[in-house]
């Protein structure tokens, strides 16, 4: 790891270990799934957490006394792709043993029998849906609506493997131990009480048709209970001890903040353009300072150095007044530029 761990972290990594220990065992010995959750308040490192336990599972730890598995396949699963990449890339800073190649963004193009040893796959919700390319074709009442008797077995974009086929292959090789982890666990499990076709999330863990549950659920969130409740109910994985991170340890390592100050002012007037203004003033202080430091090193008086400044503005934002804000800061009062004065708009387009 390229992180020390926290005490608590370091209990924590140990408890998750414990039960993919004991999960592995009761999978490969006795054809049994498992689930179990790790709740940590926002902020306590659950993603470093994490990465400590792959890097054990992986390549193994003396630490923590842990034998790598050489079979694990580990699927990181959430409602949101641009979390998946925030998730990703925390892994990659946090760990030295697991190499960016072994990170794998599952896109519409992939078709692979089954997933490799070593590698954790990025999965979200969307790629799993009805209609995504990574799953058309797998439904056989939905290739029977649209190919009828006569192409029973026709996939669309010359399809070899859905990803449906691909996580049932990787389940049913002996050589292979399939791991899901869902992050912000809280969510996608829907009313664990409707007996109905299930969630995506729900047919992950549970399975559904040919496709069995996948074998080890580790849910990972600051609030695990509808988690809980809905492996409980399903019934299909036994539950090992969760691993609860004590909020009060969090906040002594410092993570945590005992004290958070807010100040509101009581004046009233436009606040949306202060970042703007004080980008202005740091601007001219540039100018008027390091500027001259700059030609006096360069013994070069006449030369100016040119000095910028870039205003990010969202779409549909108003670029004119941000504008008038940053010209009206760099020039003396008299000027106006385009959002002050229609007919001045060449100044105000040339300062920006």
């Amino acid at each position: 790891m390229k992180f020390t761990l926290k005490d608590y972290q370091r209990d924590a990594v140990r408890d998750a270990l414990d039960n993919l220990k004991d999960a592995q065992d009761d999978w490969r010995r006795k054809s049994r799934k498992s689930a179990f959750s790790l709740t940590a308040v926002t902020g306590a490192g659950k993603t470093v957490m994490a990465a400590a336990a792959f890097e054990a599972l992986f390549h193994g730890d003396d630490e923590f006394d842990f034998d790598a598995d050489p079979g694990a396949v580990v699927i990181w699963f959430s409602d949101d792709p641009s979390l998946n990449e925030q998730t990703r890339f925390r892994l990659m800073e946090a760990s030295d043993r697991i190499n960016h190649t072994d990170l794998v963004v599952v896109e519409n193009t992939f078709n692979r029998p089954r997933f490799e040893a070593g590698k954790i796959y990025f999965l979200n919700t969307q790629k799993l849906g009805k209609n995504s390319l990574l799953v058309r074709g797998h439904d056989p009442e939905e290739l029977e609506a649209k190919a009828g008797a006569l192409l029973p077995e026709t996939r669309p974009d010359l399809r070899a493997y859905t990803i449906w086929d691909t996580i049932q292959n990787t389940i049913e090789d002996p050589e292979l131990t399939l791991y899901l982890v869902l992050d912000e666990a809280h969510r996608g499990m829907g009313n664990a009480t409707v007996k109905e076709k299930g969630t995506i999330v729900q047919r992950l863990i549970n399975g559904f048709g040919s496709v069995p549950g996948i074998p080890v659920v580790w849910g990972i969130s600051a609030t695990v209970e509808r988690f809980n409740k809905a492996i409980e109910f399903a019934g299909n994985h036994i539950k090992l001890p969760n691993v609860v991170v004590d909020a009060d340890k969090v906040q002594e390592s410092g993570l945590i903040k005992d004290t958070i100050l807010l100040d509101i002012p009581d004046e009233t007037g436009d606040f949306d353009t202060v970042l703007v203004r004080r980008a202005t003033d740091k601007l001219k202080e540039s100018a008027t300072g390091a500027d001259r430091a700059y030609r006096a090193s360069r013994r070069h008086p006449k030369s100016l150095g040119r000095q910028s400044c870039v205003v990010v503005c969202p779409s549909r934002a108003n670029v004119q007044e941000a504008a008038c804000h940053t010209h009206r800061g760099t020039q003396r009062a008299s000027t106006r530029c385009a959002a002050c004065s229609p007919g001045d708009r060449q100044v105000g387009r040339g300062r920006v």
